[in-house]
């Protein structure tokens, strides 16, 4: 009988072991990837701004004519965003990538100034001058595009709106566009985002130096039960399947950090008349307007007279 109660303590303790141990793989692992201070992320924002330099992005654009303003987010966060009016009224959203901050758009939101846009750049939750501890890889993100939008109807009830997003923030934007938006938000762009959180989570963890497959699913589970965010369900193509707006979807043919194949996935959750795909020969993540400006802008340009914008 002793034997058996200390089998039973043994095996209680392994447990209790096991346990301890799965909890703080998943709660390091979720620390690395989905929060402010997260490795993952850090390392993405000093990519970042070598990037800065490489493309050549004017540092100071946001310092001259543009305007800090904030709004509150659904769960109590103070939000930040850089707001330049020529006038118009057509307006220009911008939403960055995991990792970066409004100032990476920089290049973008000028294209669409000399285009006569005015022109909003926030900083996404978690990033740059935006409160929160957490990012949501699009989840609340939508939410946040969806408030920044009340804001610039309530700052201009006569805008037509544009939404564009990077990598992430184009994620973010194509679920927002799988909502009831308002009836002035008439386009979207989207520059290599992908398709579902859980997809592109699996890609880059599988690609590492050691992709062990119990891993993954614990990270998985420990923010699907622990955070209440099931990656799975971040699903921006499914949401696209409700959006009412033509879209224009830009992607690099050598991007191997949000695979190209996302795009056509991507594309296809709308109809041929309202899509308009443009794939950048030889460009990787985030560079297709780095690496051939002018095609580019002419891309953009075309699916913008297309539209009436």
């Amino acid at each position: 009988m002793k034997v058996f109660w200390i089998v039973c303590l043994i095996v209680l303790v392994l447990l209790l072991v096991l346990m301890a141990g799965y909890l703080l793989i998943g709660f390091v692992a979720y620390k690395i990837c989905l929060t402010r201070k997260g490795k993952i992320k850090r390392t993405i924002e000093k990519k970042f701004a070598t990037y800065v330099k490489e493309w050549g992005i004017d540092e100071h654009y946001f310092e001259t004519g543009f305007e800090k303003i904030s709004i509150k987010s659904h769960d109590n966060l103070n939000l930040y965003a850089f707001y330049k009016t020529i006038g118009q009224n057509k307006l220009a959203i911008f939403v960055h990538g995991y990792g970066g901050t409004h100032r990476d758009m920089a290049s973008y939101a000028k294209m669409f100034e000399q285009r006569g846009y005015d022109v909003l750049a926030i900083d996404q939750r978690c990033h740059g001058e935006s409160q929160g501890d957490d990012l949501t890889m699009g989840l609340k993100e939508k939410e946040d595009i969806l408030f920044w939008i009340n804001k610039m109807n309530k700052i201009n009830p006569q805008y037509k709106i544009v939404l564009m997003g990077l990598s992430m923030g184009a994620s973010s934007v194509c679920l927002a566009c799988g909502e009831k938006l308002p009836a002035n938000v008439v386009l979207a762009i989207e520059d290599c985002g992908y398709d579902n959180a859980n997809n592109q989570f699996s890609h880059v963890y599988f690609k590492s130096k050691f992709p062990i497959k119990f891993i993954y699913k614990i990270f998985y589970n420990f923010t699907k039960k622990s955070r209440g965010l099931d990656l799975k369900k971040i699903d921006a193509k499914n949401a696209l399947k409700n959006s009412k707006i033509p879209i224009l979807f830009i992607h690099g043919s050598n991007d191997d950090f949000v695979p190209t194949a996302m795009v056509n996935s991507l594309s296809s959750a709308i109809p041929e008349q309202r899509r308009h795909v443009y794939i950048a020969e030889n460009a990787i993540h985030a560079e297709a307007y780095a690496s051939s400006p002018k095609k580019y802008e002419k891309e953009v340009d075309k699916f913008l007279t297309k539209y009436y914008m």
